[in-house]
């Protein structure tokens, strides 16, 4: 599969998932994982996940920007595993483009609100394994 085919398998199969896996370190050294929703990936295949400021995964982030995004399609067991660097976003611009009116009931003052904070996960490596076709795909960025 080319470059460019894969980036557009990527792209599908994560736009048909409201949710990823977050895996994160935490303090002591080992994965943490958790549900988070998707929000639109663009081309760049860069993940933002939206999260309240002074949650866990932000100060893991804090220590360790190391982090793994899965998301997995049961009905064939294929799956993507994204290895990044994370940051988290606390940019009004960013943060305002990132908006989604649904969040209101999260933070009442909107994406101005200081507990608003995106996690922006910039992929290094996406594995991404078409379980039916026994195939796996590597894409090195």
């Amino acid at each position: 599969m080319s470059t460019e085919e894969l980036k557009k398998t990527i792209l599908e199969f994560a736009a048909s998932y409201p949710y990823s896996n977050l895996i994160t370190i935490d303090s002591q050294g080992f994965p943490k994982s958790r549900m988070m929703e998707n929000t639109a990936l663009d081309d760049d295949l860069i993940f933002y996940f939206a999260t309240f400021a002074s949650s866990d995964k932000v100060a893991e982030i804090k220590a360790q920007s190391c982090v793994n995004v899965f998301l997995y399609r049961p009905e064939d067991h294929s799956s993507i595993s994204v290895t990044g660097e994370a940051e988290i976003v606390t940019d009004d611009d960013v943060r305002k483009a990132r908006w989604q009116d649904k969040w209101s009931g999260f933070w009442k003052e909107g994406p101005s609100d200081p507990e608003y904070a995106l996690v922006r996960v910039v992929p290094k490596k996406v594995v991404y394994l078409d379980y039916a076709a026994h195939q796996k795909e590597v894409l090195e960025l």
